[in-house]
């Protein structure tokens, strides 16, 4: 038995670790500059962050951990600018503490208790055009309803691709009902706990094991693993740590991503059996061993019957005698060893009758009718006959395939995602999710 084998995708790695320092950077948590009028998304997206924070402090506590933030359903506001005559009112109002209770009060309602109702309910805030609020992935000034579904439509095509290859791969397997001696099988062992036996690897079977090739991310899933990865390697190509960049999407990015995510490997086995060792059929002539066992019989009932013959003269010479003294000595003498002799040889052959002794001559008739019987049968019966051999020749390759495929958390994990990427990935996937500009698939 051979064995070789291939490695039909590799887990791709050498991707760049992110420095130290952004490890402990979150960049949803760095200070507001709110004397910046350009609003370019990220001051917006810090202040929400915060926000929401903030009031989760205050609603008893109800998530207690940045992560549990993360986790819930976010949305985004973008804050309309602040021109410098609202600053100057805002200025006066502060020097007066009946208004500084009302602007309190006020900037509670609005900056606290609106964001609560977004994260529950994931609609958005009605309003004027400067109020309304608008969903973005996490960190971003692009708008998801634009984003995702050029970002989807790459992933769709690296997914395909993925499962083209996969697909070619299992069609390349051999099998033929006109040559099943040849025909391939296959053993399969899945990540996701599937185990296919070894078995001919049909047509039926073939498509069982393509079914296997599941894509185990969402396209939501999918997409903000992507983004949280092209923001890291942003950061790197520019130097910095934890700042917000417009990224592209590409179809590479998506490829590189299901690099990652899914493998396969097949090794080969020459010279296999198949399972029910039946994959060869066809008509062989065969002896027949009842021929040998009636052609032995009928030659033995002839020499029974020849010997048996050559004692008949000793029967009549016995018969002659008139002294009973004389006959017992010459049935002595003369007739009972040539019995005991044809009985050691013949017996098992003939069955002796109990008046053989007085009759030798009906005996011989006897042996005579029961050889015709016998040869009658041995004219009528075949040499040798044709039969149907069913028998596995093993001409089989057989196919040890394992397909290895990722989860989101794996994937995170393969890329060295930090808690702060991890975080900033969970921001970004509820935003999809809760958007109702868009649909995704769960």
């Amino acid at each position: 038995m051979a064995k070789r084998s291939r490695n039909i995708k590799k887990v791709k790695s050498g991707i760049k670790k992110i420095r130290s320092g952004a490890e402990k950077y979150n960049p949803l948590n760095t200070p507001l500059n709110m004397n910046d009028t350009t609003d370019t998304g990220a001051e917006a997206t810090k202040l929400g962050y915060k926000t929401v924070k903030k009031t989760q402090d205050t609603v008893k506590k109800t998530v207690n951990t940045a992560k549990d933030i993360y986790k819930a359903p976010v949305r985004i506001i973008k804050i309309a600018r602040i021109s410098s005559t609202i600053i100057v009112h805002l200025l006066a109002f502060l020097l007066n503490p009946v208004f500084w209770i009302i602007i309190f009060v006020l900037f509670f309602v609005f900056f606290f208790a609106v964001p609560i109702i977004v994260i529950l309910s994931g609609g958005a805030v009605a309003g004027t055009t400067n109020n309304k609020a608008y969903v973005r992935t996490a960190g971003s000034n692009q708008e998801i309803s634009s984003v995702f579904p050029e970002a989807e439509h790459f992933y769709d095509l690296a997914a395909d691709d993925q499962q083209d290859e996969f697909d070619s791969f299992i069609d390349s397997l051999y099998y033929s009902v006109d040559d099943l001696p040849n025909s391939d099988l296959v053993y399969m062992v899945c990540s996701n706990g599937t185990t296919f036996e070894k078995t001919l690897v049909t047509d039926n079977k073939k498509q069982q094991i393509k079914e296997q090739f599941s894509k185990t991310l969402s396209k939501a899933e999918a997409i903000a693993l992507v983004y949280t990865y092209l923001q890291r390697e942003k950061n790197l190509e520019k130097g910095t740590v934890g700042e917000i960049y417009e990224v592209e999407f590409t179809k590479e990015a998506f490829d590189d991503l299901l690099n990652m995510m899914v493998s396969w490997t097949d090794n080969i086995y020459d010279g296999q059996e198949c399972p029910s060792a039946n994959c060869s059929a066809h008509q062989e002539e065969i002896h027949n061993p009842r021929y040998d066992e009636l052609s032995d019989k009928v030659d033995t009932l002839a020499d029974a019957y020849n010997d048996w013959y050559e004692i008949l003269p000793y029967f009549e010479t016995y018969e002659s005698i008139e002294d009973g003294r004389g006959q017992r000595q010459y049935w002595d003498n003369s007739v009972q060893w040539r019995i005991d002799n044809w009985k050691l040889v013949y017996g098992d052959a003939v069955p002796i009758a109990p008046y053989y002794t007085y009759s030798g001559g009906s005996f011989l008739e006897d042996i005579g009718d029961l050889y015709e019987r016998y040869l009658y049968e041995f004219n009528n019966t075949p040499e040798s006959t044709i039969e149907m051999v069913v028998e596995c020749e093993h001409l089989h390759e057989l196919h040890s395939i394992g397909l290895n495929v990722l989860s989101k958390d794996d994937v995170m994990d393969a890329w060295n995602f930090s808690e702060i990427d991890k975080q900033w990935y969970e921001v970004t996937y509820m935003g999809f999710v809760y958007d109702p500009d868009i649909e995704v698939d769960s």
